[in-house]
This record gives C-alpha cells, sequence and structure tokens, in this order.
C-alpha cells in the first residue's frame, strides 16, 4: 500500500451550497445517506499508486483522479477535427465562413487542453472519517472543496433508458457554475458506491469488509469502545457486524440494528439503544443532509 508523506487533514472551504435543496430530493437526482447494499470488500492488492484507492487506513480513504484522461480525450477529439478542416482547406477548392469558425474553435480548444494538460492541479478525493469531511476536486483550476460529509449532495448520473452508460455517482460542487459535479468512485456499481462511502464516513460504525482494513480495525474499535460506541449516523438496510464475536457482544450491549421486513417487502431499519447509551448520546436520529 502507498504511503503518504504529507498531512491528509484539510480546513473547510465551503459550509453550504448557494441554493435549496428541492423538496422532492429523489426526483431532484440526490441520493440518501443510506446503506443499501453490502459494500463492496476492498482487498489490500486493489490498494496502491496504480489503483482507484491509493491509500486507506482508519482515518483516511484517498483517491485518485484520473487528471490527464479529461483534457487527453477532448484534446484529441478536437485535434482531429481541426487536422480535418485543414486538410479540407488544403485539398479542396470549396470552403465557408463556417469551416473558419469551426477551425478557429477546435484550433483554440487544442491549445486550452494542451495547457490545461501541462498545468492542471493534483486532483484527488479524500475521505477524512474521524472529522466528518469530504475533499474533492475544484472546477478546472479551481481550488479543492472541502465540507462536511453531511452537508454534500450526492446524485446519479447516467443510465438513460437505451443507454450503455452506468449509473454513476457524483457530488454536486457548492459554486455557482450551473451542472458543475464531481464524478465519486471507489469501484463497484452506483449502490455499492454509494454504501460504501456511506459506511466508511459513518465512523461510529465499524470499518466496512475486505483486508485492507484488518490491520486497523482493533484501533478502530478501541476508539468507538472509549467513547461509549455511539449510535450510527445514517440508516442502514443490512447488519452491521463486528470483526469478531467478542467485540459484537459487546456493541450489543450498547446499540444493535434491528432490520425487518414487513409484508409487503419493504425494508425498515430501527435502533436499539440502552439507557446508557441514550443518556449519554441521546435517542438515535438518522442526519438529513441540508
Amino acid at each position: 500500500m502507498a504511503k503518504l508523506n504529507s498531512s491528509l487533514k484539510r480546513d473547510i472551504t465551503h459550509i453550504s451550497y448557494p441554493s435549496n435543496r428541492k423538496r422532492n430530493d429523489y426526483w431532484a437526482g440526490y441520493m440518501p445517506f443510506k446503506i443499501t447494499e453490502k459494500p463492496i470488500d476492498y482487498k489490500d492488492k486493489y490498494v496502491g499508486e496504480k489503483e482507484d484507492i491509493i491509500f486507506l487506513n482508519n482515518s483516511y480513504i484517498v483517491s485518485k483522479d484520473p487528471q490527464h484522461i479529461f483534457p487527453l480525450i477532448f484534446g484529441g477529439i478536437t485535434l482531429f477535427i481541426a487536422l480535418y478542416f485543414l486538410s479540407i482547406l488544403y485539398f479542396s477548392d470549396i470552403w465557408s465562413i463556417s469551416n473558419t469558425i469551426i477551425l478557429i474553435i477546435c484550433t483554440s480548444s487544442v491549445i486550452f487542453f494542451t495547457i490545461y494538460y501541462f498545468t492542471m492541479p493534483l486532483k484527488q478525493v479524500i475521505f477524512d472519517r474521524y472529522n466528518g469531511l469530504i475533499t474533492f476536486p475544484g472546477f478546472l483550476w479551481n481550488r479543492p472543496i472541502t465540507m462536511k460529509f453531511e452537508s454534500i449532495r450526492m446524485l446519479h448520473a447516467g443510465g438513460a433508458l437505451g443507454s450503455p452508460t452506468a449509473d454513476m455517482l457524483y457530488v454536486k460542487r457548492p459554486d455557482r457554475i450551473i451542472g458543475s459535479k464531481y464524478m465519486l468512485h471507489v469501484g463497484g456499481n452506483l449502490d455499492t458506491n454509494l454504501s460504501f462511502i456511506v459506511w466508511y464516513m459513518d465512523k461510529n460504525r465499524p470499518l466496512p469488509d475486505g483486508d485492507a482494513f484488518d490491520d486497523y480495525r482493533k484501533k478502530d474499535y478501541k476508539r468507538r469502545k472509549e467513547e461509549g460506541f455511539p449510535p450510527p449516523l445514517f440508516r442502514t438496510f443490512i447488519p452491521t457486524d463486528e470483526f469478531k464475536l467478542k467485540w459484537q457482544i459487546e456493541r450489543d450491549k450498547h446499540w444493535k440494528d434491528i432490520i425487518s421486513t414487513n409484508q409487503n417487502g419493504d425494508i425498515s431499519h430501527q435502533l436499539w439503544q440502552s439507557g446508557e447509551n441514550i443518556a449519554l448520546h441521546g435517542e438515535w436520529k438518522e442526519v438529513v443532509p441540508q
């Protein structure tokens, strides 16, 4: 696994969004902060410089951004178009003002993407589990954005009827650029991707499954035990088990998930809390992003 020499802690840059959430969040495209299915098991061999996740432990996950793909793809497309129109100009007597406009636009785009390719800032996504923060890249040369995880707006895009593109998970940037969003990807489909991120960012739950986290589970368990096993932040529709049975027995004295299904097949999630846990942390109330 890669080791990072610099600190991963970031200061908050944005507290909220400039506009209120729509009343119907589902139709607005915003994803709920819920663990809808069992997340993927993150294997240690899939963490490193050449993988989607370049670093993880009990405090942080650092996901890389394929930052050079964007200018290469669009720069290559506009270069091809520019060369095509240059060939028309050279080999044909037919030329129009519209061809000139297209050639100027494509040539300018090639120059723009070339400059961006060599000057783009480092783009990474940092999940700060303990402090409940997420850092993701700004638009083009803009500085990275750091917000409280519970305040971000996640949405899905792609996967239209008949489209070969699968649904992808995005986070909306809190700036005023219309449609500005950034794709979040740590592996898996839309639901497993979302569930993994929400599970990891719920610092009151055990770490997700996968041997990549095995070296950090004991430390994380001791922290939660010292804090009195605070109840989870986000709702889940699958049981959340501890890594060891004795850890599970100890935690169940304080809180445990109650997952039930009614006759219609609807799954619900409740939480049992001991009186001691309620006195220490209050009755459980799910975090609702603003």
